[in-house]
């Protein structure tokens, strides 16, 4: 429900043009959880994807607290702290783990080989969106140009 949600979010308030990668990311998880469902099978994996989650609290504080300018920058370095734990706790960590999972003791054929690959995108993708948090929060000036404006010059998802 989350991720139709969003994606249903995304797509009304006008965002697909600079969310498209979200979109992505929403597309694969729906359909690796569709398939887990009606398959009944690795639905311990599901769960602990689920935990993946998690972390989206404190992307979204930190989202909250950039778009509103909140007179205290240390209530913004605390949760920029603490987002980096919580990423790798329940964003990095589990993922990888299901992925190594996968790779050493699921079949290669029929929905093992379709969710060992939806694993290994959504690693990609995961690692995209951490370089990028860390390029934001840890090392600005690494920073890439105007790449990931919305329609007000202002960054969105990406920063």
């Amino acid at each position: 429900g989350y991720f139709i949600h969003d994606s249903l979010d995304i797509i009304f308030n006008h965002q697909s043009r600079s969310s498209w990668e979200y979109l992505v990311h929403h597309a694969m998880a729906i359909s690796a959880f569709v398939s887990l469902i009606i398959t009944g099978r690795f639905l311990v994996a599901a769960m602990l994807l689920l935990l993946v989650e998690v972390s989206n609290i404190f992307l979204t504080v930190r989202m909250l607290l950039k778009m509103s300018n909140v007179p205290s920058p240390a209530l913004y370095e605390a949760n920029k702290y603490v987002n980096l734990v919580m990423y790798f706790v329940f964003r990095l960590a589990p993922q990888f783990y299901l992925t190594w999972y996968f790779l050493r003791y699921v079949e290669v054929q029929g929905q093992g080989a379709f969710l060992t690959a939806n694993l290994l995108l959504l690693d990609a993708m995961i690692l995209m969106y951490f370089s990028r948090l860390l390029r934001s929060d840890f090392f600005p000036s690494l920073r890439k140009g105007s790449a990931g404006r919305d329609v007000d010059g202002e960054k969105f998802l990406i920063d």
